[in-house]
């Protein structure tokens, strides 16, 4: 969902800067360019509702995937726990290991 979130902002960064775009032509009186002005402005448009649109999605499916892991939760009460504590030895492990480096890292004369 990282991803997801993170390829909304950057759509969401180049309508922006579409629309900017747009802004900056609008002060040019060159009316040769209305027609230009007006397709980027729909295109603006369209690529704002689609990115709503996107966006609902995830967060749709967020949900529906934390409504699933909640109802696992509960159907597996003890599976969950052992998960659980797995997943905490295994980042005690892998720290205190980083922990171990750093220690003989800094302790070794240059």
């Amino acid at each position: 969902m990282a991803n997801t979130a993170a390829l909304g902002e950057a759509l969401r960064q180049i309508v922006d800067h579409a629309e900017a775009l747009l802004e900056a032509l609008a002060g040019d009186g060159d009316t040769r360019l209305d027609p230009l002005r007006e397709r980027v402005s729909e295109s603006i448009q369209a690529a704002r509702a689609r990115l709503e649109e996107i966006e609902s999605a995830a967060n749709r499916a967020t949900e529906r995937a934390a409504q699933a892991l909640e109802r696992w939760m509960r159907e597996n009460p003890w599976t969950a726990v052992a998960v659980g504590a797995g997943i905490g030895l295994l980042a005690g492990v892998l720290l205190a290991g980083r922990g171990r480096r750093a220690a003989r890292a800094g302790s070794d004369p240059p």
